[in-house]
């Protein structure tokens, strides 16, 4: 962990973006400075660095904007979710609701993620699990402002369909047979139910087309009751090695390309992991966050057109001869741009960084997989694909 002086620094200001700027923006993007100090910070960065990135990232930011009326209660609160105009009041809310709780971040977190009519645990996964890792960066840095902002976007970005999923009925009743993520990742490969869902190209901010497909839903839920969650442990352990290749190894051969969304799940796994080893002890609750991980696992899968995984792609004369370690693959990354104030990609550091705790938490089990994913990630990285822009460089995916 990074020296008290950028602790300081972190705080003050991460305290001042929290007080000057909106989480959403008037154009739909996400306000990233909390996830860009928050990351920084865990990579050991500098005062230097933490008052850099935030100077180069301020500019283009926007102001709170007053909300149409204040919420005041679990009613209002409940009937506003999804309305991005209510943001403001959201943040208000929560401020308050803070205080209720002396201040105490995971008392505040736990009465609304879990409890009420509608929990804010179903919002956790919306944005690409954006609410789940500001949650998660909160719990790990013991900081009140990422809790509320989590809370925040959990409610501003709630996706009604997503608790739909999470609540079908379909889910009570034990499938015919319990399968491994990465089986039931193949299967979702070859089912036609998805084909031509995704009719203007990939990118998660299409997802409402698969929302609205009933054939696609119904495969969807199938697709969750078959997730062995017998062991949450284990089933979480194998998400998690399913993300690394997600983001490592799912482009064409000789053509490397990494696609921005699903470079967004080890940090959802690790999110997750965070949550259940730190806050969550009901065992209901935790199955619920496992269940929504992977939903949000198929769901990023199909909006990415479901790429061919191929775990031979991690093997290269250049990661064979790799000495160094995790050090020096962030000294390496965060030199990048550094003369121009910029200390390397958000996502690509976020992505990195998530990969490296995946790594501790798991390296007994799965050897060096997330060294070497985070390795070709760092060596091979050029640009984020897989936004549905004309000419973007394709995935292996199956047409």
């Amino acid at each position: 962990m990074a020296k008290h002086g950028s602790r300081a620094v972190f705080d003050g200001l991460l305290a001042k973006t929290h007080v000057q700027h909106a989480l959403v923006q008037l154009d739909g993007q996400y306000n990233q400075l909390p996830s860009a100090l928050a990351t920084l910070f865990f990579l050991d960065g500098t005062p230097d660095q933490l008052q850099a990135t935030y100077d180069s990232m301020k500019g283009d930011l926007a102001a709170w904007e007053p909300s149409p009326r204040g919420i005041a209660d679990e009613e209002a609160k409940s009937r506003f979710l999804g309305d991005v105009r209510f943001q403001r009041a959201f943040m208000t809310y929560f401020s308050m609701e803070n205080g209720r709780f002396a201040g105490n971040s995971k008392s505040l977190a736990i009465c609304h993620v879990f409890t009420g009519d509608k929990p804010l645990i179903y919002g956790l996964f919306s944005g690409i699990g954006r609410p789940l890792s500001l949650l998660a960066d909160g719990i790990e840095l013991r900081t009140a402002i990422l809790v509320m902002e989590s809370l925040t976007l959990s409610a501003v970005d709630w996706m009604e369909p997503m608790r739909e999923l999470l609540t079908h009925p379909q889910l009570a009743v034990p499938p015919g047979e319990y399968l491994s993520p990465e089986d039931i990742i193949g299967r979702v490969g070859y089912d036609g139910r998805f084909s031509g869902v995704m009719k203007a190209g990939p990118g998660f901010h299409g997802v409402s087309h698969v929302f609205s497909n009933p054939n696609a839903r119904a495969a969807i839920v199938e697709y969750m009751r078959c997730l062995d969650t017998r062991d949450l442990t284990q089933v979480l352990q194998q998400v998690s090695v399913l993300s690394a290749l997600l983001v490592s190894a799912a482009h064409k051969p000789n053509q490397p390309a990494f696609d921005l969304y699903l470079s967004r799940l080890p940090t959802c796994v690790n999110s997750v992991r965070v949550m259940l080893e730190n806050w969550v002890e009901d065992e209901g609750h935790k199955l619920i966050l496992v269940r929504g991980l992977w939903l949000l696992v198929i769901l990023t899968y199909i909006t990415q057109l479901r790429p061919v995984i191929d775990t031979k792609l991690l093997v290269s004369k250049e990661l064979a001869e790799e000495h160094r370690g995790w050090e020096a693959l962030f000294e390496q990354v965060l030199g990048q741009g550094a003369s121009e104030g910029e200390h390397g990609d958000l996502n690509l550091l976020r992505a990195l960084r998530s990969l490296r705790e995946l790594s501790k938490a798991y390296d007994v089990v799965h050897g060096k997989l997330y060294f070497h994913a985070a390795w070709k990630l760092a060596n091979k990285w050029r640009g984020w694909t897989g936004l549905g822009l004309d000419r973007e460089v394709m995935l292996n995916i199956r047409l």
